[in-house]
């Protein structure tokens, strides 16, 4: 995998701005301006994280429309909201999240108000997102970023997997170490486009299966943009799975040969006692069946001596009346 060590804050900052030109001609539209309060933003970036911008809209109103309030939602259960998500990535794990973030700040406020988050300076407001239960740093990234404005690069997932690909950051950065790493190169009033931009790339479904595969450490940040601009030409490369796969036939093939080796011998062995056993069942009915044939003509015999004998009476019987 490549790395970004020899990238300076200043190198780094020039190749974001040619990144940015190149995502915008395949991504068209600019921010989606949101009137949320800051538990709906809150709930929103959870929708959000390694999904679209459209699938997370389309989950966060089917949320709003499915349940009355937000207090029917802390107190449903997980395989309920799962259901409202729909087919919405990590649905399950997303469930769960909302539910406890709403439980734990209605516990802590008795009421679903987060608005004076606003007004905090960004320390103070990372510490109380931060005291949520089960929030990713993407989520809270998202909402002081959206609600407080604040100079944060929300990065999830997915968006680690294309920042990597890119060479922006190393094969071993956490999402928050890369999220860093573009705070420092970018402006406070860039990052939010950029962030923009780098979601959708990051969830693109032609582009994204090569965020997965490994690339040459020759490779540097450096010529990012011109890589991606043969990624947008040509498509992900496909992967090399040939060579293994005939290795594997080939181990597989070997072991099957002995076995067909050793099953003929068996049934060779098995067809010639098969043949010897039958010869002397043959000769055992032959004999049989010629003592019956030795004890048809004696039974015969006596028959034919007791007809003989009746007509023999009946010929002395007219003798006598003549």
């Amino acid at each position: 995998m490549a790395a970004s060590k020899s990238l300076k804050s200043s190198d780094r900052q020039s190749i974001i701005k040619k990144l940015t030109t190149e995502l915008k001609k395949r991504y068209k539209g600019g921010l989606p301006k949101t009137n949320l309060s800051v538990i709906e933003t809150l709930i929103y970036a959870t929708l959000l994280e390694d999904s679209t911008h459209e699938d997370a809209e389309a989950a966060f109103q089917r949320l709003f429309d499915h349940f009355f309030d937000l207090n029917e939602i802390r107190v449903s259960s997980v395989d309920e909201i799962k259901q409202v998500l729909g087919d919405l990535r990590d649905a399950d794990w997303k469930a769960f999240r909302l539910r406890e973030a709403l439980q734990d700040i209605f516990e802590k406020h008795f009421a679903f108000d987060m608005e004076g988050l606003k007004r905090k300076t960004l320390d103070a407001a990372q510490k109380e997102l931060g005291a949520i239960p089960h929030q990713t740093d993407f989520a809270q990234s998202y909402t002081l970023q959206t609600c407080c404005t604040s100079h944060v690069v929300p990065v999830d997932e997915s968006m680690l997997l294309a920042l990597r690909w890119l060479a922006l950051t190393d094969a071993e950065s956490t999402g928050q170490q890369a999220a860093d790493e573009v705070k420092s190169a970018t402006k406070k009033s860039d990052a939010p486009q950029f962030c923009y931009l780098l979601k959708y790339l990051s969830i693109d479904e032609k582009l994204s299966p090569a965020f997965v595969q490994d690339i040459e450490d020759t490779v540097t940040g450096h010529d990012a943009s011109k890589r991606l601009a043969g990624l947008i030409k040509n498509g992900p490369p496909k992967p090399p799975k040939a060579k293994p796969a005939k290795k594997a036939a080939e181990t597989k093939a070997a072991p099957a040969k002995k076995g067909t080796t050793k099953k003929s011998s068996k049934t060779s062995v098995k067809k010639t006692v098969v043949k010897k056993k039958p010869a002397p069942k043959s000769t055992t009915k032959k004999a049989a069946a010629k003592k019956t044939t030795t004890k048809k003509p004696a039974a015969s015999t006596p028959r034919k001596v007791t007809k003989k004998k009746p007509v023999a009476k009946k010929a002395t019987r007219k003798s006598a009346k003549k």
